[in-house]
This record gives structure tokens, sequence and C-alpha cells, in this order.
């Protein structure tokens, strides 16, 4: 019995790990879109940027988000690279993860698969492309 609940705490542990990994993952993918967003190299992020921006993370495999929440939050925060990119990682973090009397400072969350659900959507796809 010991040497099962062993195992279980050690897949807890791996699974918790793949999580932050994929996550990581996830906002790295993000902030590259927002570099590569910005075209016209104002450092800012409005208009048809934000519209691109939305359109490139709705098509990245297991993230999901409010997509009125986002377009408002990225309004308020003014658009500057920067700010943008320090509200998307406020937006990755979790209501767990804030310090306890902190307030989340973004309406938007953006969330990640599982990784159990992420690994068999890309068995998935990949058995499909291999037929």
């Amino acid at each position: 019995l010991s040497e099962l609940l062993d195992l279980v705490r050690q897949n807890k542990e791996i699974n918790e790990g793949m999580r932050a990994v994929l996550k990581a993952k996830v906002f790295e993918e993000v902030i590259s879109l927002v570099l590569d967003i910005d075209k016209d190299g104002s450092f800012t992020i409005q208009d048809k940027e934000i519209d691109r921006l939305i359109i490139g993370m709705n098509l990245m495999d297991g993230v999901s988000f409010d997509e009125q929440r986002f377009r408002e939050d990225l309004a308020e925060c003014g658009g500057s690279v920067d700010e943008v990119i320090a509200m998307i990682k406020k937006m990755f973090e979790s209501d767990e993860e804030y310090e306890e009397g902190t307030e989340r400072t973004t309406s938007c969350t953006i969330n990640v698969d599982e990784p159990e659900n992420f690994f068999k959507k890309k068995r998935r796809e990949s058995s499909i492309g291999n037929m």
C-alpha cells in the first residue's frame, strides 16, 4: 500500500512539473507573438495588432481565454509592449498564485489545458497526419 501511495505522490509531482512546463511554453509563445505582432516597431499593441494577437492566441493549442475581457484589459493597459507583457503574465497566474490580500488586476485569465488533454490532442493530430 505504501508503494502505491508513493507512486501516486510521484505521479502528482510529475503532473505538476508537466503543467508548469506547458504553462511556461505557452507563455513564451504568447510573448513571442506579442513581439512579432508589433510590425511597425512602435512598441505599442493597438488596433489591427490587437486583432492579430487574439487570432494568433486562438490558434494556439491548449489555450483558452475570454476574448472580450482580454480586449478590455489591453485597452486599460495602454498598449505599450512592456505593459502588455506584464499584463499577460498576470493573466497566466491562477487565483491560488495570488498572495493573500492581493487583488487580481486583470479581468481576463489565460488558461492552459491540463497536460493529459494537451498530449492526447497532439497524439490524435499526429496519428491523423500519418494516415
